[in-house]
């Protein structure tokens, strides 16, 4: 699942010299999730689970949650693979990627994330997976 914000709030060290800050990015970094430098599997299965937090998959909606607050909920898009709802389940934790900066319904979102790496906007963390409905038929 990636999740991208529609505001981008940063913050500055007023020494000279000194890089603007992501104030989402850091915000999450201090809620347990981590900087991603690299992708595909090898760099998003070390990513933590973060204690408190679930996703709760619904036929055509996904909740996270962490210590009461709502972090996402919303659809899954409109291609969701075929047996990513099994797959989900079956591991029992879902993947969350976060970035900033990113515009989903353009079509270069590979390109976006990759530039969101290099620019220490991207993040990740898991979720446990709590079942809500069955998945949509064929979906499994």
């Amino acid at each position: 699942m990636t999740v991208t914000f529609s505001i981008t709030v940063t913050t500055a060290d007023p020494h000279p010299g000194a890089d603007p800050v992501d104030a989402i990015t850091a915000d999450l970094i201090g809620r347990g999730f981590t900087l991603l430098t690299g992708h595909g599997p090898p760099a998003l299965q070390p990513a933590p689970e973060l204690p408190g937090w679930w996703a709760d998959l619904h036929q055509e909606r996904l909740q996270i949650t962490a210590h009461g607050e709502t972090f996402y909920d919303g659809d899954l898009g409109p291609a969701v693979p075929h047996g990513w709802h099994h797959t989900a389940r079956a591991r029992g934790r879902l993947t969350i990627l976060t970035a900033t900066e990113l515009d989903l319904q353009r079509p270069d979102r590979g390109e976006q994330t990759h530039h969101a790496m290099h620019a220490g906007r991207l993040v990740a963390a898991q979720a446990r997976v709590r079942a809500g409905d069955s998945p949509p038929s064929g979906a499994s």
